[in-house]
């Protein structure tokens, strides 16, 4: 039995682990209006080659769309989008970030640790730890609630489980009670 359990926690990262293995995925969305100056701050992940996810809240009503990725920045279109769900993905060619490992969540349970990775305030590649306060059913899906802290500017970015697998995307929170 001891054998067993020890097995089971064997994949389980610790936060430094998990930042290593998804830091080099995760960037920072700077959006502009009208007249070039800046509108929005957010984050996103690389999902696939040349392929950033963010939350769509974050690109809303943008003329113009900058990726910044290790110090460089490039531009982006979008590619498609799920406004109901408030999921973007964004077409940003030469990039070379990463792409992230996509997670299950219906394994997840309440109390499973979690990483949000983002650029809060535009202070990139900050990591928050917390727990999956509650998982909750809405039409189509859930939304996980948890309590690694997130503030503006997280939007976009990656919310990831112990094995470094992205599960989420922090959308929004919560500043009372």
């Amino acid at each position: 039995m001891a054998v067993l359990l020890l097995a089971l926690g064997v994949d389980a990262k610790t936060a430094s682990e998990v930042y290593d293995a998804v830091s080099a995925s995760v960037v920072v969305i700077r959006t502009y209006d009208p007249n070039v100056r800046t509108f929005q701050l957010g984050s996103g992940v690389a999902v696939a080659n040349n392929v950033i996810v963010t939350n769509c809240h974050v690109i809303k009503d943008a003329t113009k769309i900058q990726v910044v990725h290790q110090g460089k920045e490039y531009s982006a279109i979008v590619r498609h989008s799920d406004w109901d769900r408030d999921i973007c993905t964004l077409n940003v060619s030469g990039i070379n970030a990463i792409p992230v490992i996509i997670g299950n969540t219906r394994r997840l349970k309440v109390g499973t640790r979690v990483y949000a990775i983002g650029a809060p305030q535009g202070l990139e590649l900050t990591l928050s730890e917390g727990i999956i306060s509650s998982l909750r059913l809405v039409e189509g899906g859930q939304y996980l609630q948890i309590t690694a802290p997130i503030s503006q500017g997280s939007s976009g970015g990656g919310l990831f489980d112990e094995e470094a697998r992205l599960i989420g995307l922090p959308t929004f929170y919560l500043s009372e009670g």
